[in-house]
């Protein structure tokens, strides 16, 4: 089995520009959110099985994939796939929920509400900063012992390709992309 790139930031944290970037490096990656917005069964009482295997079924033919929920999956990917690389991207809490609710002014959907664990961005921000913490807490305490494997990736702060080439083994030298950037 290949090893494979798993981008497990949450979305809104700089996941578009690592894609855009891997690409530049000449990977496969694979985007998921769509397909699982119209093809899972929401109405199960845990869709986490078919989700899982939806977006394993999609990564065979990829290098690398992200974006949401693969946030909530990297120990089903790291099992799947032993020995392959994890990058969290991720900013402030405060940046991060004042891009999400730019970008998702309660605009949920099923896939976000399985996530987040609510319906609506407004009136919940409280949730969604805990909820975002813990998330990334739990992927930096899971792979603790295994710094080789995990790379925090905090593009606000000026992280690139200095620190995505030497985790991953490649070189490049061109300007690290930002998609969908904004001033905060």
């Amino acid at each position: 089995m290949s090893t494979k790139v798993f981008c497990i930031g949450a979305q809104k944290t700089g996941t578009t520009s690592l894609k855009w970037a891997l690409t530049k490096l000449d990977m496969k990656v694979g985007d998921v959110i769509g397909e699982l917005n119209t093809k899972v069964d929401w109405l199960a009482p845990d869709p986490k099985p078919e989700i899982v295997e939806r977006v394993l079924a999609k990564l065979e033919d990829m290098d690398a994939i992200q974006d949401s929920p693969c946030i909530l999956l990297f120990r089903e990917f790291d099992k799947a796939y032993p020995g392959s690389k994890f990058i969290l991207t991720t900013r402030s809490t405060e940046s991060w929920l004042n891009s999400y609710k730019k970008y998702f002014p309660d605009r949920n959907n099923p896939l976000r509400r399985w996530m987040y664990g609510v319906d609506w961005f407004s009136g919940n921000e409280a949730h969604y900063r805990e909820k975002f913490e813990a998330m990334n807490a739990d992927i930096i305490g899971y792979f603790a012992d295994r710094p080789n494997d995990l790379l925090v990736m905090d593009l606000t702060k000026g992280d690139g390709w200095l620190e995505l080439v030497n985790f991953l083994g490649k070189e490049h030298l061109k300007p690290f992309p930002h998609a969908k950037k904004s001033s905060t």
